[in-house]
């Protein structure tokens, strides 16, 4: 199980990091304007789901094995 753990802290690290970067990007996209912008946005749409699985797989292992 201590290896469930872990890998439960990996993407607790993971989440973290995603969060810290979409933050940096947040900061670019408000003072980007035209096709940086929408880029800027979809990157950003596409960080928040990976963020949202993220977050749900790391509360699965949570509860599940610890």
């Amino acid at each position: 199980m201590a290896d469930l753990r872990q890998l439960a802290e990996e993407y607790s690290l993971s989440a973290d990091l995603l969060e810290d970067r979409m933050l940096q990007l947040q900061r670019q996209l408000a003072q980007a304007r035209g096709q940086e912008a929408l880029d800027l946005q979809n990157r950003l749409d596409v960080m928040n789901q990976e963020l949202f699985h993220t977050r749900r797989m790391r509360a699965y292992l949570n509860e599940y094995y610890c």
